[in-house]
């Protein structure tokens, strides 16, 4: 979305200059990371079509399956390493989204033979898109699916049952989160997992445990102007750990109010809060003082004594 405001010729860059043009519409994934997929340079390859325009129809159905196949092996949302970026898998998810799959497309992706990383993205795409009824008519035939592969690179190998289950049961996904599934919904889903002999309770992560990365550097961005100054190499005002150490001392700040209320209360507390309502008593009386003294000023008083001699 390039700026209309023009300086002597030439664009003012914004942040957002050089975005992939989309619908508009979210598709339910968060802000920060929809922001780095549409700023991103691959995903604006994708978006590009054979005469090079980037708001062209891009790359067709069958040539976004090849990419996941030759390039994916991981399905977080962002990259991993020192990268800051939205991840390959997600970046062709979102075009996915802004592309409308029909229903004979997303069966081939949750059908796929050739990449469980083709499958996983089909079940990403279906847990964004489609509403909460409709979930376990997409998803509940694989809930024994016993394929085997890592949700993260280098992590724990999970089923893609597993990886299902859990994309059903939990909210949050990595360091992201999904759209919310409606109450009435979620519990049919909770119900029938349990009716086929599965836990109900969801082990985040995509079935591999925990809510987010372990190593602490490779967390999500603090904002959108971080992750997209991190994107293109530049220090961003107010990144870094400014955060952490903020948050640090609210928690600290908790922690010694916690200590406070949870001392026992006995006489001492009791006289506090007797001189405590006497002072109160006193300001009361204090201001009521002051209201019945107050005399309002009139101009021909600063003359009475003058005037009287005459």
């Amino acid at each position: 979305m390039p700026s209309d405001v023009e300086n002597h010729g030439h664009a003012i860059w914004t942040p957002f200059g050089n975005a992939a043009k989309t619908t508009g519409r979210t598709h339910g994934v968060e802000a920060v990371l929809r922001q780095n997929v549409v700023n991103s340079e691959y995903y604006r390859k994708l978006c590009r079509s054979a005469t090079g325009a980037i708001d062209g129809e891009g790359m067709d159905f069958m040539s976004l399956v090849d990419e996941i196949y030759e390039l994916v092996d991981h399905v977080e949302p962002w990259m991993s390493g020192n990268a800051r970026g939205a991840s390959t898998g997600f970046c062709v998810l979102f075009r996915f989204c802004e592309k409308e799959l029909s229903d004979k497309e997303i069966w081939h992706l949750l059908r796929h033979g050739d990449s469980p990383y083709i499958r996983a993205i089909g079940f990403l795409y279906v847990r964004y898109v489609k509403c909460g009824r409709e979930l376990l008519r997409w998803c509940e035939e694989f809930f024994d699916d016993a394929e085997k592969f890592s949700p993260s690179p280098g992590g724990k190998e999970v089923t893609m049952g597993t990886y299902v289950r859990d994309l059903l049961l939990e909210q949050h996904y990595f360091e992201t989160i999904f759209p919310r599934i409606p109450e009435v919904a979620r519990r049919e889903v909770v119900q029938r997992i349990k009716n086929l002999g599965y836990s109900d309770r969801g082990l985040g992560c995509g079935g591999q445990g925990g809510t987010r990365r372990n190593d602490s550097s490779n967390g999500r961005p603090q904002s959108v102007k971080h992750s997209l100054s991190m994107q293109v190499g530049r220090k961003a005002h107010g990144g870094g750990g400014g955060g952490d150490r903020r948050r640090d001392d609210r928690d600290r700040h908790h922690d010694r109010r916690d200590d406070r209320d949870s001392r026992p209360r006995g006489r001492d507390d009791a006289r506090y809060r007797d001189r405590s309502r006497s002072r109160s008593r006193d300001r009361r009386r204090s201001r009521s003082h002051e209201r019945d003294s107050y005399k309002p000023y009139r101009r021909d008083d600063k003359y009475d004594k003058y005037d009287r001699r005459y």
